[in-house]
């Protein structure tokens, strides 16, 4: 399981700024031009698109997650693999 985080509908620099003030532990990318983020129809932040390893998205979340919703997503991830 890998996480990535990617900087939509934001500057680049303040994205990187709040990525290193946070020091957050997984690779972090930019969006220029908001294109993924048009791609799974990410319209806010923050949203959590869960995709297997074969590219099928199981899951798209919109807003902050708590830990069960999160369990129980990653959790039907694994097993549809």
């Amino acid at each position: 399981m890998e996480f990535l985080g990617i900087n939509v509908f934001d500057e680049e620099a303040n994205g990187r700024r709040y990525i290193e003030g946070r020091r957050v532990p997984y690779p972090a990318g930019y969006d220029d031009g908001n294109r993924i983020a048009g791609l799974y129809g990410v319209e806010g932040t923050p949203t959590s698109v869960f995709i297997t390893r074969t590219g099928r998205v199981m899951a798209i979340k919109a807003g902050a997650m708590d830990a069960p919703t999160s369990r129980e997503i990653l959790e039907r991830l694994l097993k549809a693999e």
